[in-house]
């Protein structure tokens, strides 16, 4: 097979390049077709979960036998609940913010993981552990340097309170003009014609179909949403599905260690992964859907009630994303079996880094000066925290 002669060398080029690809896959999730239709967490998942299944073929190419082995569906029990909420925080609080969240978690739980469920080998374990607490505190505060800031409104000191009141009444009026020539909008929308037909969700992106103007970023972001009857707020949800995916998501390699009692480990897993990821995403749909049975009490109300998969407009960010995690999945499954659950994993959790990238110079999630140079430091303290984990890794492949 084509990795027989691979060293450690082969997991460390596998875990960079697994950062730089997870660390990327969230830009498509936040694209302007994804924001356009405001597209459903667990399509773009499905999205994803088909390209890594589709993918995951490749590696016959490279020598690899078809094997399956029912681990695989075990990590995609942690995969794909875990991812659906990663895209879920990446749309409600950014891509720095989400991926720097579950990076810190991830590899706090994987090291610990490693060392102390798995035995992996280091040279220090409190030498390994200050490490990983660096590398963590390093991730943490590119997290909270990524934080956007309100933005503050300056009236200029020379205007007067009548001036004020007078704006504030303009405002007002303007603010009743819209809303009611909007109103008048909404109406001949909703007006129903004679010849209206009910259409699935896989038709409902077709061009006969105009939807509402989609409301501005900030109100989506501010909007409250009720959680088993709290009252919080689109940033506390998504930070907590980011800490979701952490935790749970985080845990989608551990299988990968009893996979090689079957024979199954290495890059024989992947098919088995891919394999598993659509038997779980498929379960998902049907759960989803007996849900919104059960509630309306009518199969064809539940099934116009499923989101749209948008397809015309969400195939290419679809395939970027899936595509993407598909490489960084592949390269991490190369760097878990070479170097360990503790250090393979953690290390492409520097993911952040190139995330935090993106969200700064393409997305503009980070503003000012000041807070651009906290990140940038925070970053170094975070490479700081891998080179010095690598260090305290012993030579020698776990495979």
């Amino acid at each position: 097979m084509l990795l027989d002669r691979c060293t450690e060398s082969c997991g460390w080029a596998a875990a960079i390049l697994a950062a730089f690809a997870w660390g990327s896959f969230g830009v498509p999730i936040k694209s302007d077709a994804s924001s356009r239709v405001d597209v459903d967490p667990l399509v773009m998942q499905t999205y994803k979960t088909t390209m890594c299944f589709l993918t995951s073929w490749i590696v016959l190419l490279m020598g690899e036998e078809v094997t399956f082995t029912p681990w695989g569906i075990v990590s995609a029990m942690f995969f794909v609940p875990g991812g659906t909420a990663g895209i879920f925080a990446i749309r409600n609080i950014g891509l720095a913010v989400s991926v720097g969240t579950w990076s810190s978690i991830i590899v706090m739980f994987s090291f610990f993981v490693g060392v102390f469920l798995f035995n992996e080998g280091v040279k220090s374990v409190s030498g390994a552990t200050c490490a990983a607490i660096l590398l963590i505190t390093g991730i943490a505060g590119m997290s909270r340097y990524s934080k956007p800031q309100p933005v503050q409104s300056r009236k200029p000191s020379h205007i007067s309170k009548e001036e004020e009141e007078k704006e504030k009444l303009l405002q007002d009026n303007s603010y009743d003009s819209d809303t009611s020539d909007t109103a008048k909008k909404r109406t001949a929308v909703i007006s129903p014609s004679s010849e209206s037909t009910i259409k699935s969700p896989l038709e409902m992106d077709t061009e006969d179909i105009k939807p509402p103007p989609e409301p501005a970023e900030s109100t989506k972001r501010t909007k409250a949403m009720s959680i088993f009857g709290m009252q919080l707020t689109r940033r506390q949800v998504g930070l907590s599905a980011a800490v979701f995916n952490g935790v749970w998501g985080g845990s989608n390699m551990i299988p990968l260690h009893f996979a090689k009692d079957d024979g199954a480990g290495g890059l024989g897993y992947v098919i088995s992964f891919g394999c598993g990821g659509m038997i779980v995403v498929i379960l998902l749909w049907m759960f989803r859907y007996m849900y919104h049975v059960y509630n309306t009490g009518s199969l064809r109300e539940a099934y116009y009630i499923l989101p749209s998969f948008h397809f015309r407009q969400l195939w290419y960010s679809g395939f970027c994303v899936g595509t993407l995690y598909s490489i960084g999945n592949i390269c991490s499954i190369i760097s878990v079996t070479y170097l360990g659950q503790g250090v393979g994993y953690s290390v492409t959790q520097s993911a952040m880094l190139v995330s935090g990238l993106w969200g700064i110079f393409y997305f503009g999630e980070i503003k000012g000066n000041d807070l651009i140079c906290k990140w940038m430091c925070a970053a170094v303290v975070t490479m700081i925290g891998i080179l010095w984990l690598s260090y305290e890794h012993e030579g020698g492949t776990p495979h």
